[in-house]
């Protein structure tokens, strides 16, 4: 690897593009919707205001947008689907390889925190091991004061016994 970085640079948005970006979305996308909103309630409100004459006439055409409301939304929700489940295989295709580098770097990680543990670790293991055979010394050297004081201790009765 050419750097020794874990994490990706994280990629700014550019201020100009995107301030023009949300511009045009307003002009572009919700005053042609919201101005189609105020005429279908127009429409459905001259329909029930109208007398029994036009009344059927105003009801067919409040009834025409009415439904042509839910055959958008039926379309936009089909088409958002439609997508959603093109790029979900697109995904499953491509998910792997990114999954294996994402383990890559925890293996990374792994190995560089269990290096360092280790690290911080070893003079306290040190210190531990050098009372420990320190402590070993000094109760095989007491063990063996005490067994010579018990053999000098039989020899002497053993000593009394035959004379």
């Amino acid at each position: 690897m050419a750097s020794d970085r874990i994490t990706p640079e994280l990629k700014q948005r550019n201020p100009i593009t995107y301030e023009a970006h949300r511009r045009q979305t307003f002009w572009q996308i919700y005053l042609p919707l919201i101005i189609f909103g105020v005429l279908v309630i127009i429409m459905i409100v001259l329909a029930l205001l109208a007398d029994d004459q036009a009344n059927s006439k105003w009801a067919d055409i409040s009834l025409i947008f009415m439904i042509s409301i839910a055959m958008v939304m039926f379309v936009i929700v089909t088409v958002g689907l439609a997508f959603l489940a093109y790029y979900t295989t697109q995904l499953l295709k491509t998910a792997p390889y990114y999954f294996y580098v994402i383990q890559r770097y925890a293996y990374l990680i792994e190995i560089r925190v269990r290096s360092y543990s280790n690290t911080a670790a070893e003079p306290f293991l040190r210190v531990r091991s050098f009372m420990a055979g320190a402590r070993a010394i000094r109760w095989r050297q007491e063990k063996s004061v005490s067994n010579s004081n018990e053999d000098l201790g039989n020899e002497s009765i053993y000593k009394e016994s035959i004379q």
